[in-house]
This record gives structure tokens, C-alpha cells and sequence, in this order.
């Protein structure tokens, strides 16, 4: 299907789905994984092509490229607010606390000292002076009229090694080993997805991002729910025990055990999930969508243990 271009005009195609969708879908999902309180984002080289099924990007200003925190976050409930651009001329607002965030997705064009933002699930445009300043050692967005601050506000640029602390695997715990799972049972380091298309048009989802597991069965990861719009990022831990899987959600202090089952081979797996905390308890069955992308994103970027 052939949706209207970007500010360029340049048609964009997108697996027939009825709206404009330029943003290509396994990127998406990639940036799904930001869910850190602190993202590694090098600066892309200028040279490289913007991917074939992005919008125009139009005018992009390189010294804007990347992740621009708005405080520093580092404990699970910290508040985190943060920009993403990237090269293609699309972006990310973020914001919630480190373990439980909302989503916008924006288009935006950055001219002679002016930055246009189009959010996608609204249609809300605003140009808004921006100027880029360098304090206390950091390099600072300043937005003095900020669409989702009143009053303003300016964000630290993240350096390209900022992440949250070190990745690893939860220790095994004497007396609490679970029988060794095989790689057809294991459930962890994939994305386990459900869309649904809108009539009115676009694209639903809710995708449970599960990263490797530990040898005990445990690991963390991340609910996504929304569309490819909005979504929320919620921060889960779980841990697998045969055909029995328990979720913790640490912000909302709630969780549960269900039965679970992993069905098909290869590209063709599902996993079923007898109570869906995520549904208010209803069955659901969430189709393998492929490996987690969060280490192609932000290496390193784990929870704050």
C-alpha cells in the first residue's frame, strides 16, 4: 500500500497498513528495547543512507541526533523524561518513571534554529525554537517553549557510553534450581507479540520482551502495549519453571503465576498464556516475533539491579 509522503512528498510503503507508517516496523521494535533509564545512541554516520522505508527526512539538523535526558535516572522509579531523533527525521518522546513509561512517536524537521514536531497519534504540530548549549560539562537542549513542558525545559545529551549499570545474569539461588529447559522451551530472549489491525486504521500490539534467561529459569524484561504510535513500557522480571511462568511487575507491586505453553517449531512458535496479567487475566497466545533487539539498541542497557 502506498501511503502520502513525508515533508519530502516521496511516497512511503509499509505492509498495507490503511495510515502513513514510515517508520520501518523491525526498527520499531527495536526501540522498543529503550527501555534503560539511559540509552547509548552513537551519532550515525552522515553518509549513510536513510533506510528505504522511512519518509523523506528532510532538513535534520546532525548536532540533534540522539537521546537528550531530561534529569538524570538511574533507580527503578526514578522519573525519566527523555527525546530521541534519529537520521530518518523521526523521533521518540518518552516519558514515567525508570520502570514504567509512556511513548509518543513524532515526525520532525529542524531549521535555522527552529524544530517542527509532529506527533503521529494526534496530528499536533508545533514549531518551537531550540538552541543547543554546552554547561558543567554537559551538552544541553534548551526547548524554552517545550510542547510537553510548560514553561520549558532543557535536556543533557547523552554520552555515547551512558547506560545503566552493567548487564547480567540473576545469580541461581541454592535449592531453587529448576529442571534444565530445552531451547524449544525456553521462552527467554525473544519477542513474544499479539497485533490486532484498527478498523479505523493502524496497528495494535501488546509484546511481552523477555531477555535471556538464566540457567535457574529467571531473567527481566519488558511489557509493550499500545500501537505504533503510543505505546507504554512497563519493566517485568520472570522466571520460567517448565510450563509454569511468573511475572513480577516491581512499580505496579503486582504479579502472577499461570500455566504457559510453547507451541510449534522454528519460526512458527507461540506461547500460550493460560492468565494474561496484562489483559486482566484472560487467556491469550502471543506469536514469536524473533530475537530481542535490545542489544542491537543500547548495549548494556539493563535494569538497574
Amino acid at each position: 500500500m502506498v501511503a502520502p509522503g513525508g515533508p519530502g512528498g516521496r511516497a512511503c510503503y509499509h505492509l498495507g497498513m490503511r495510515r502513513p507508517f514510515c517508520l520501518s516496523s523491525v526498527y520499531l521494535l527495536a526501540v522498543l528495547a529503550l527501555s534503560a533509564p539511559f540509552i547509548a545512541v552513537d551519532a550515525p554516520d552522515a553518509a549513510r543512507p536513510v533506510p528505504e522505508d522511512t519518509c523523506d527526512a528532510g532538513a535534520v539538523d546532525p548536532e540533534l541526533l540522539g537521546v537528550w535526558h531530561r534529569w538524570d535516572a538511574l533507580a527503578e522509579g526514578d522519573r525519566m523524561r527523555f527525546y530521541f531523533f534519529h537520521e530518518g527525521g523521526f523521533g521518540l518522546y518518552r516519558y514515567g518513571k525508570v520502570g514504567l513509561t509512556n511513548t509518543h512517536s513524532f515526525d520532525y524537521r529542524a531549521e535555522g534554529g527552529h524544530l517542527e514536531l509532529t506527533f503521529r497519534k494526534t496530528g499536533e504540530r508545533r514549531r518551537v525554537p531550540y538552541r543547543i548549549e554546552e554547561q558543567g560539562g554537559r551538552t544541553w537542549l534548551v526547548l524554552d517553549d517545550d510542547p510537553r513542558e510548560v514553561g520549558g525545559a532543557r535536556y543533557f545529551k547523552a554520552p555515547a557510553a551512558a547506560t545503566g549499570v552493567p548487564c547480567f545474569d540473576p545469580p541461581a539461588q541454592p535449592g531453587l534450581a529448576a529442571p534444565e529447559l530445552t531451547a524449544a522451551e525456553r521462552i527467554g530472549g525473544r519477542l513474544w507479540g499479539e497485533e490486532v489491525r484498527y478498523a479505523t486504521g493502524g496497528m495494535g500490539f501488546s509484546i511481552y520482551q523477555l531477555q535471556p534467561q538464566a540457567i535457574d529459569g529467571r531473567g527481566v524484561g519488558w511489557h509493550h502495549r499500545g500501537d505504533y504510535d503510543e505505546w507504554t513500557t512497563e519493566t517485568l522480571t520472570y522466571r520460567q519453571r517448565g510450563d509454569r511462568l511468573a511475572l513480577s511487575f516491581p512499580l505496579r507491586h503486582d504479579g502472577v503465576e499461570t500455566a504457559i505453553e510453547v507451541r510449534g517449531s522454528g519460526d512458527d512458535r507461540t506461547l500460550h498464556l493460560a492468565e494474561d496479567p496484562r489483559d486482566f487475566w484472560r487467556a491469550h497466545t502471543y506469536r514469536d516475533m524473533g530475537p530481542t533487539f535490545a542489544g542491537a539498541v543500547a548495549p548494556l542497557a539493563c535494569l538497574p539491579q
